[in-house]
This record gives C-alpha cells, sequence and structure tokens, in this order.
C-alpha cells in the first residue's frame, strides 16, 4: 500500500474567546501506511502547513496571552488514525493527534499552541475506483545525489515587540535512496542569524563583530517520499558557534515539493523542543531518485 496525500482545511475553538479567540489552518499532509490489511488500515498522518490566529499578545488588553504573538503562523499536525472498510467505497475512521501553533520565533511570545484532538468520521468515494500499477524496484537509481537549497527568514527575541531580525540558511546535503518512498542522507548548513550579535551584548556585555552571526553545522538526514512530496527530519550539530545559549544540537522538520529537479520548501528549524525560525526556501536537485 502506498502512502496517500491530502489537504486539509480545519477551524478550532482555541477555549480561551478573549485572549486566544480561534484558529483556523490550512496543510497538505501524507497518511503513511503502517498496518495495512484487507478491511482494516492504520495510518501516520504528518501535515504542514500556515495557521490564523484571530487573537494575540499585545500590551493593552491581552498582557496574559503569553502563547503566541502572531497572527499568521506554521503549523504542525500528527496523529494516528484506524479505517475500517464498509464496502468498496465507504470507511469509518477513528484516531488521535496533535495540531501545534508557531510562529518560529517570526514575533514573541512564541510558547505555542498545542490542540490535542481525537476524531470519528465516515469516508465515501465517489467515482469508479482505478488499479495502481506499482512500479518496480529497480526504478530506484543506487546512486547517490546532491540536494541544495537557499532559505530566508526573519524572527524576533524577547523582550515582546522588539526588533525584527534577519535569519538565513545555505545547505547541501548528499542524499542515497534506500527504496522506492525513503532516503538517507548527510549534510552541512551555514546559518546567518542577526540576533546573535543582539545577545552576545546583553548577556554576555561582550565586543561583537559581524561574523559572531554566522555559524556551521553538520547534520544527518532521513526523508519519506510520497510523490513529489516529500518529508524530512534532520538532526544536526553546531561545530562551532560563538553563541553558546542554543546549545550544540539543532533539529529541522522539512516539507518539501519536487518540481522535476526544482525544490520549494519550508523548514521548522529548532532547539530541541524551542522554535529558532522557519526557513522558506528554493533549491535544487543534482540527479534523479
Amino acid at each position: 500500500m502506498y502512502p496517500q496525500v491530502g489537504f486539509t482545511v480545519a477551524a478550532f475553538d482555541l477555549g480561551s474567546p478573549d485572549y486566544l479567540g480561534q484558529g483556523f489552518a490550512v496543510y497538505p499532509f501524507i497518511n503513511f501506511p503502517l498496518h495495512p490489511t484487507a478491511d482494516w488500515n492504520l495510518y501516520f498522518r504528518y501535515g504542514m502547513g500556515l495557521g490564523w490566529i484571530t487573537k494575540t499578545f499585545n500590551t493593552t488588553d491581552r498582557i496574559k496571552n503569553g502563547a503566541i504573538g502572531s497572527h499568521l503562523n506554521g503549523i504542525l499536525h500528527f496523529d494516528f488514525h484506524t479505517e475500517k472498510k464498509l464496502n468498496s467505497q465507504s470507511l469509518i475512521t477513528a484516531g488521535v493527534g496533535l495540531t501545534h501553533y508557531s510562529n518560529g520565533s517570526t514575533a514573541t511570545p512564541n510558547l505555542g499552541i498545542n490542540i490535542p484532538n481525537a476524531h470519528l468520521g465516515y469516508i465515501h468515494y465517489f467515482g469508479e475506483q482505478q488499479a495502481h500499477v506499482r512500479p518496480q524496484e529497480d526504478l530506484v537509481t543506487k546512486k547517490g545525489r546532491l540536494e541544495a537549497y537557499i532559505a530566508g527568514a526573519f524572527k524576533k527575541i524577547y523582550p515582546p515587540l522588539g526588533k525584527s531580525y534577519p535569519a538565513g540558511t545555505f545547505s547541501i546535503a548528499r542524499m542515497q535512496a534506500i527504496s522506492q518512498r525513503s532516503d538517507w542522507g548527510i549534510g552541512a548548513d551555514l546559518f546567518y542569524d542577526e540576533s546573535i550579535q543582539r545577545r552576545l551584548i546583553l548577556d554576555l556585555q561582550t565586543s561583537t563583530k559581524n561574523a559572531d552571526n554566522f555559524r556551521p553545522g553538520i547534520y544527518g538526514a532521513y526523508q519519506v517520499a510520497a510523490g513529489n512530496l516529500g518529508l524530512m527530519f534532520n538532526m544536526g550539530f553546531y561545530p562551532y558557534s560563538k553563541w553558546k545559549g542554543d546549545g550544540n544540537f539543532y533539529h529541522r522538520i522539512c516539507f518539501r515539493y519536487y518540481i522535476r529537479n526544482f525544490i520549494v520548501c519550508m523548514n521548522l528549524k529548532t532547539h530541541y523542543a524551542k522554535a529558532d525560525f522557519i526557513e522558506w526556501g528554493i533549491g535544487w536537485k543534482f540527479g534523479k531518485r
């Protein structure tokens, strides 16, 4: 069984009409089959997109909103759900999951909003079913390929309502296909973060230079592919950084779309559970999968 791809539009009551209001979200998703059978299927769903919060932090009537400081946010969605066939075109589905709002430090505060959820539903397919021919496994090349992208971002640091600082990434990785649907690889990053110089001055009271805003990284990558969509996880390490407040390790959740050799990506870079910034990038793939 192959992964399924789709698109979600959602609305949430956040439980605090005075301080948070309502939440809205749009995101593409991939359903990864975990235990397919003739009548029952278990899936892991991952989605990544954009969300809107109607009420955010301000210093007048919503100073108690320490969760989110911007209307526009990134969305991450995870869930496990099962589907039971009723007939050839109808199913029932049930599952539990989590939807997370975060602005990736484009504004402060940015503690984020987590929405645990459970669902029960009915699915009906219209039209005739068409057989899908499984591609041959030998269509996957065993030769490695290079993927490179450049990305930009803006971020804020505390205190809230402060200045926005530009940030960016240049990344290159060597990827290797493992199967029809997965890859692994190793890569190198060069990050630029203009807030580092400001944090060094505020926290360490030390002299700085523009070069302190740069820091290199090396990372391992694992990607699951579904058609032109790719979901990638990175675990990275800073060999050197003048700023030590973020620790030595960084992580990325990457959602990318391939248009032939062209790559469009949106990546959430974090230090463990703390968002650093959201990368909006474009790139190029050298070689075929």
